[in-house]
C-alpha cells in the first residue's frame, strides 16, 4: 500500500476506527493506541477490494483490540497486589477478558458481522453492500453470532 492510499484510508476512516477499538477495548486511551497500530498493520497489507476499506481496517481493528484483551487478561491474572498478595481484578478487566474469549470462539465472519450490526448499528442491508457478502449469509451470521454469544456469555457467567 502506498503511503498515499494509506493516509487517504486514515483520513475518511481513522474517527470510525477510533470508535470501534474504543468500543472494544473500553479505552479512549487504548483506542489511541490502538488505532496506530490498526494503521501500521494495514499499510503492511495489501490494498483492500475495492469498495471494501472500511470492513477491511474494521477487521484489521478488531483483530488489534483482541490481541490487546488477550494481553490485558493475562495481565490481570498475573497481577498481584502488593500489601495482601491477592489477584487485582476490576470488573471491567473481566468483562472485556470475558468478551474477548467469547469473541475468540466464534469464526471470523461470524463476529464481523455481528460487531458491525451490534457495535457500529449497521443493517444488514448496509454490512452486506460494505462487506460484499450477501444479504443471506450476513443474516444466517448474525443469527449465529447472537445465539454463540449468548450461550458463551451464559456459560462464563456474563449475564449476572
Amino acid at each position: 500500500m502506498t503511503a498515499d492510499e494509506l493516509t487517504a484510508l486514515y483520513e475518511r476512516y481513522a474517527l470510525l476506527v477510533h470508535r470501534r477499538c474504543r468500543r472494544l477495548v473500553g479505552s479512549s486511551a487504548d483506542a489511541d493506541d490502538l488505532l496506530h497500530e490498526v494503521f501500521l498493520r494495514a499499510q503492511r497489507s495489501a490494498p483492500p477490494r475495492e469498495g471494501s476499506s472500511l470492513v477491511w481496517l474494521y477487521r484489521v481493528a478488531t483483530h488489534c483490540c483482541f490481541d490487546r484483551l488477550r494481553a490485558t487478561a493475562r495481565g490481570t491474572r498475573h497481577a498481584q497486589r502488593l500489601d495482601t498478595g491477592e489477584p487485582v481484578v476490576s470488573a471491567d478487566a473481566d468483562r472485556q477478558a470475558l468478551v474477548g474469549m467469547v469473541l475468540r470462539k466464534l469464526d471470523a465472519l461470524t463476529c464481523e458481522v455481528g460487531l458491525l450490526h451490534h457495535l457500529d448499528g449497521l443493517t444488514q442491508e448496509e454490512i452486506a453492500a460494505e462487506s460484499g457478502y450477501s444479504r443471506k449469509t450476513v443474516g444466517r451470521k448474525l443469527a449465529l453470532f447472537e445465539v454463540e454469544f449468548r450461550e458463551h456469555w451464559a456459560r462464563a457467567g456474563g449475564a449476572s
